[in-house]
């Protein structure tokens, strides 16, 4: 089975946040979560707060589909 990455791996790995902001961004996903909001993408929180912009997010998007999809399916 091939290595499943994370999306707040990529996004430390090419430069657009730091691991604390990842970290950040979780403890918000958990805090919305407990206050009863429906559970929201990890890059959806670090967009709405301000940690990475919709062009990185995208870009990230793309590069983890490219990256995983053919790897999932190769098996």
């Amino acid at each position: 089975m091939p290595e499943i990455r994370r999306f707040g791996e990529y996004a430390v790995e090419m430069g657009y946040c730091t691991q604390r902001d990842v970290a950040r961004a979780v403890e918000i996903q958990r805090d919305l979560a407990s206050r009863g909001f429906p559970k929201m993408l990890i890059g959806l929180v670090m967009v709405r707060y301000g940690i990475i912009h919709s062009g990185q997010l995208l870009h990230i998007l793309r590069v983890l589909h490219d990256q995983q999809v053919p790897a999932l399916l190769a098996d």
